[in-house]
């Protein structure tokens, strides 16, 4: 395992994808800032339960924020990060060396764990710099304890992140090409994000909304009291997520052949 690790390490630092991902996460807080700076001179007033981020202490939130863009970037990686390993034959270096096909799942699996943690805390500090930098540090309304509510809202927002990577790379696997993947993964990020809400509508299945991850993403204010309450439900949805796609990943896997 740790010989997998090691060597997808070597790959993701040679690969011009890790550095795009990188790039543009970096990148987009310091627009975003710059931007919410225009505005604010023409007149507009930020306001969190809208914008999100209006100074450096709400910039905790930048995951959520940019929520939709960070899971279609990360869409696109593990879709051709994985995927190619199939196009190009190379997954069958590993397990013609006697791998086994769950270590090389789970490899995967923590690599894109791994960028997307990297990636959000560049995210994050760039955001919460950038914003301090153009409106002041400020403070998260109603909130007290800033350390302990920043810890907890990136934690579970890391968490509801990984629910759809864990997501990503089970589809990557299934369907073994990047562009299949791709579509199939960008088509998951969309119905469940926008779609998920339909079940309010009904009275007997309108829980099952909040048994998607994308639901508490989209639609929670991670400022709100009511909200911050519900980081218990969130993480249990995302790890109960995590664990069986996972499980699902790696069944499904382990009875592909290989060709």
């Amino acid at each position: 395992m740790l010989n997998l690790l090691t060597a997808e390490k070597i790959k993701l630092i040679r690969s011009k994808k890790l550095w795009i991902v990188l790039g543009i996460l970096a990148v987009l807080p310091i627009l975003q800032a710059i931007n919410s700076k225009i505005a604010v001179n023409y007149g507009t007033t930020l306001v969190q339960a809208k914008d999100t981020v209006i100074n450096g202490a709400t910039g905790i939130l930048m995951m959520e924020k940019n929520g939709l863009t960070i899971l279609l970037i990360m869409c696109a990686f593990i879709s051709f990060f994985i995927g190619e390993e199939f196009q190009n034959g190379t997954i069958r270096n590993a397990l013609s060396l006697g791998r086994s096909r769950m270590h090389y799942y789970l490899s995967k699996f923590v690599m894109a764990a791994i960028v997307t943690l990297i990636g959000v805390i560049l995210l994050t500090v760039l955001g919460i710099g950038s914003f301090s930098v153009v409106f002041g540090f400020g403070e998260v309304a109603e909130i007290n304890d800033y350390v302990s509510y920043a810890i907890k809202s990136f934690t579970t927002l890391y968490l509801l992140m990984m629910a759809n990577v864990s997501i990503y790379v089970m589809i990557s696997f299934i369907t073994k090409s990047s562009s299949i993947s791709l579509v199939w993964s960008f088509l998951y990020t969309i119905g469940t994000g926008f779609g998920a809400p339909i079940f309010m509508q009904t009275e007997h299945f309108k829980f099952i909304t909040y048994w998607f991850s994308e639901a508490f993403l989209f639609y929670s204010d991670f400022a709100n009291p009511a909200d911050i309450a519900r980081f218990p439900e969130m993480v249990l949805v995302s790890i109960v997520t995590i664990v069986l796609s996972s499980a699902i990943g790696i069944i499904l896997f382990k009875r592909t052949d290989i060709k």
